[in-house]
């Protein structure tokens, strides 16, 4: 989160010196500044408080430098109503107004907060999509515990098959052995047929 926190303030940063750097003057021959945050100033005829009142500017207005009176003090203008006149210097600052800022501020709130919100949508699937990978490995390993088993149950019967029949040949063979050795015995002992001796020969 404070990664995401970073960025934000990094694309705030960004946005508010693009919107800085883009800002077309009032009026091409003259540095650009703004009115101070106060409630608003008057614009006058003249470099001071005794010339005519042209009317007010609004604070946190754009306006653009034309000239500076040092002894007076005051500034020669082009306010945001293209009118030109002179304002008090002191009230003529460099930095953005609040009131220049806010809207841009707004919207880069907006935007982040979208940001944010298609950020959190996707940690949610990949969240959603860990899920299902987790259930789906739970069943296969629960899947391949069942195969060890039924290999180990057959390993086994056939290990007893094998067993049963080598068995079953070694009976065999010894009954086989058994009856071979009674023929034996047997055909020892019977009475062996004489030979006549009145044969023609």
């Amino acid at each position: 989160m404070g990664k995401l926190t970073t960025a934000l303030l990094v694309i705030f940063t960004m946005m508010l010196a693009s919107a800085n750097a883009q800002q077309e003057p009032n009026d091409g021959s003259g540095d650009i500044r703004y009115i101070t945050d106060d409630l608003y100033t008057f614009i006058h005829s003249g470099p001071g408080r005794d010339y005519r009142i042209l009317g007010s500017v609004m604070a946190g207005s754009r306006v653009s430098v034309l000239q500076e009176d040092k002894q007076t003090g005051f500034i020669e203008i082009i306010d945001d109503k293209q009118r030109t006149g002179w304002v008090d210097a002191k009230l003529i600052v460099s930095q953005r107004s609040v009131r220049e800022l806010v809207p841009s501020l707004q919207q880069s709130l907006q935007q982040a907060k979208e940001q944010l919100t298609q950020e959190q949508q996707n940690d949610d699937l990949l969240n959603q999509q860990l899920s299902d990978i987790n259930s789906r490995n739970a069943l296969l390993l629960k899947d391949l515990a069942s195969l060890k088993k039924d290999n180990e149950r057959i390993q086994r019967e056939l290990d007893a098959q094998d067993q049963s029949e080598q068995m079953q040949w070694l009976t065999r063979g010894g009954i086989i052995a058994v009856v071979g050795m009674l023929l034996g015995v047997i055909i020892a002992y019977l009475p062996k047929k004489r030979r006549r001796n009145d044969q023609w020969m």
